[in-house]
C-alpha cells in the first residue's frame, strides 16, 4: 500500500490520479466523504461545525486505510496537526500499524509559492477575512512533523506526475 499525505496543493490527487492510469486502486479519503454524506469536507464545514467535519475526516481517513486499495490519499488535516493532537491520533496510529506491515507513506509537498497557487492562494484577497496566505504557511510549518513521520519526502514542484509516479512504484 501506498499512502499519499500532504498539505493542500501538494499534488496527491493529481499523483493518485496517474497511478490509477497504470492500474493501481485508489482509496481517496476525500470522495468517501462526499460518497457516504453527500458533501464535501468543507461543505460539511460550513453546514455542520468543526466537530462534525473532524468526524467525517477521521471516519473517511480509517475507511481509506482499511480498504485494502493500492493507493490511499488522506485530506490535509487527517493527522492532526502536531504530533500531540489527538484529533489525528486514531489516523496516525493506523498509519503506523500499516507502515510496520509494509506499507509505504510518502509526504508530497512543493515549494509554498507553487502549493499557494495549486491552492488557489495565488490572488489578491481582501483583507476582512484575514491573511489566507500566512494561515496556510504557519498551518503547514505546524504540520510538517505529521506529514514527515515514516515517511518519504517528495518534492512535487515540478507537477511531472508521470515521473512522480515512476519514482515511487518503481516502474
Amino acid at each position: 500500500m501506498i499512502i499519499l499525505v500532504g498539505p493542500v496543493g501538494s499534488g496527491a490527487h493529481e499523483l493518485a490520479n496517474e497511478l490509477s492510469g497504470r492500474g493501481q486502486t485508489v482509496a481517496d479519503a476525500n470522495k468517501h466523504v462526499e460518497e457516504t454524506s453527500g458533501l464535501s469536507l468543507s461543505d460539511i464545514s460550513i453546514t455542520r461545525g468543526a466537530e462534525a467535519y473532524n468526524k467525517a475526516e477521521r471516519e473517511s481517513s480509517l475507511a481509506a486505510l482499511e480498504s485494502g486499495k493500492d493507493v490511499v490519499v488522506l485530506s490535509s488535516g487527517a493527522l492532526g496537526n502536531s504530533l500531540e493532537d489527538e484529533k489525528g491520533t486514531e489516523v496516525r496510529a493506523k498509519i503506523s500499524e500499516l507502515v510496520a506491515s509494509g506499507a509505504r507513506k510518502y509526504f508530497l509537498t512543493a515549494e509554498a509559492k507553487v502549493l499557494m497557487e495549486r491552492a488557489g492562494l495565488n490572488v489578491p484577497r481582501s483583507v476582512a477575512i484575514g491573511s489566507p496566505r500566512s494561515t496556510f504557511l504557519t498551518q503547514l510549518k505546524a504540520r510538517e512533523a505529521v506529514y514527515a513521520a515514516e515517511a518519504e519526502k517528495v518534492d512535487t514542484s515540478s507537477g511531472d506526475w508521470e515521473a512522480l509516479a515512476l519514482r515511487i512504484t518503481g516502474q
